[in-house]
C-alpha cells in the first residue's frame, strides 16, 4: 500500500469531530438562532467554555478580560467566529502532541500553525477584508497534512526531515519524493472528510502557491504570505529549513498598506504568546 492509500485509509479512521462543534454547526443552520442558546450548547462542555473565554479575552481580539460569559462572547464575536474557534480547539486535541520526530514536535508545528492564523488575520482586517471568520482559521489548519504524517506515517515523515536536511529542500519537495503526495493535498482530503467550506479546503491545497488556478483569492494570498512571514520569525516550527519565497502574483491580490510587516510584528509576538498559552498548554 503507497502513502497516498494510507493517508486515505487512516483519515477514514480518523475520530470525528466532538459532539460540541457538530451541535454548533447543526444549530446554526437555523437562521433565527439566538446567542442563548448558542451559549447553552457551549457551556455544557466546561473544559471549551473555559478555552472560549480565554481566546476571546486575549489580545488577539482586543477585548482583554471584558467578556466574562459565553453568551457576551458570542455577542462580541459572532456566530461564526465562535464555531472556529470550537473547530481550532477541537482539531488540536485530536492529534497526539507528544510524539516526536527527530527533535520536531507537534507543538512546534501547532505554534507555527497559530501564528500563521494570527497574521493571516491580521492580513485580512489590514486589507479590508470584511468577513473575517475564516481567516484565523484557514491559517490554524493549513498544515494539517503534516499532523496526518507525524500521526500515521511517521518512519516514512523521519525520512522526509532528513530529505530536507540532505537535499536542502522544501518540505513539499522531499513530501511528494518519499511519500508521493504532499501535506497539502494530504490535509485536503481530511478538510473534504470533514466537509469544511470549499475556502477553507483551497486555503489548505494551494497555500504554498498562493493562489489557485490564477483566481484572485484574498484568503489563499493571505495565509500564503502569512506561512512565510511566520517562518521567517521562526514562530514555531514548520519543519521546512528554508523560507520559501512568495509568489509574486499576490502582492496584486492582497495590497498590503506600505509598512504593515514592521507595523505589526510587535502585536503579532504578543498575540502569539498569549494564543500559544492559551491553546496548548492551559
Amino acid at each position: 500500500m503507497n502513502s497516498f492509500d494510507k493517508i486515505l485509509q487512516n483519515v477514514n479512521k480518523l475520530q470525528t469531530l466532538p459532539t460540541i462543534y457538530s451541535s454548533i454547526s447543526e444549530a446554526l443552520k437555523d437562521p433565527l438562532v439566538t446567542p442563548e442558546k448558542l451559549a447553552r450548547i457551549i457551556t455544557v462542555d466546561q473544559v471549551s467554555s473555559f478555552k472560549i473565554l480565554k481566546v476571546a479575552n486575549s489580545p488577539f481580539y482586543g477585548f482583554r478580560g471584558r467578556i466574562d460569559t459565553i453568551s457576551q462572547a458570542i455577542l462580541y464575536l459572532g456566530f461564526d467566529e465562535i464555531k472556529n474557534i470550537i473547530f481550532a480547539l477541537s482539531v488540536v486535541n485530536i492529534f497526539t502532541k507528544d510524539k516526536i520526530i527527530l527533535n520536531f514536535k507537534p507543538t512546534d508545528l501547532w505554534a507555527h500553525s497559530i501564528a500563521v492564523g494570527i497574521t493571516t488575520r491580521l492580513i485580512g482586517s489590514a486589507i479590508g477584508e470584511k468577513e473575517l471568520e475564516n481567516y484565523f482559521l484557514a491559517g490554524i489548519i493549513h498544515d494539517i497534512g503534516k499532523l496526518l504524517f507525524i500521526e500515521f506515517l511517521p518512519n516514512d515523515f523521519e525520512k522526509v526531515l532528513k530529505l530536507v536536511v540532505q537535499k536542502d529542500c522544501t518540505i513539499r519537495e522531499a513530501e511528494t519524493e518519499i511519500l508521493g503526495i504532499d501535506h497539502c493535498r494530504a490535509g485536503q482530503i481530511l478538510a473534504e472528510k470533514w466537509k469544511l467550506p470549499t475556502g477553507l479546503q483551497d486555503a489548505i491545497l494551494y497555500h504554498h502557491n498562493g493562489i489557485k488556478e490564477n483566481q484572485t483569492n484574498r484568503l489563499i494570498a493571505s495565509v500564503h504570505i502569512a506561512d512565510i512571514l511566520a517562518t521567517a520569525l521562526e514562530l514555531g516550527r514548520s519543519g521546512d529549513i528554508l523560507i520559501p519565497e512568495p509568489n509574486f502574483k499576490v502582492w496584486d491580490i492582497i495590497k498590503l498598506p506600505k509598512g504593515f510587516f514592521p507595523s505589526i510584528k510587535k502585536k503579532l509576538i504578543e498575540d502569539f504568546d498569549q494564543t500559544v498559552r492559551v491553546m496548548l498548554y492551559q
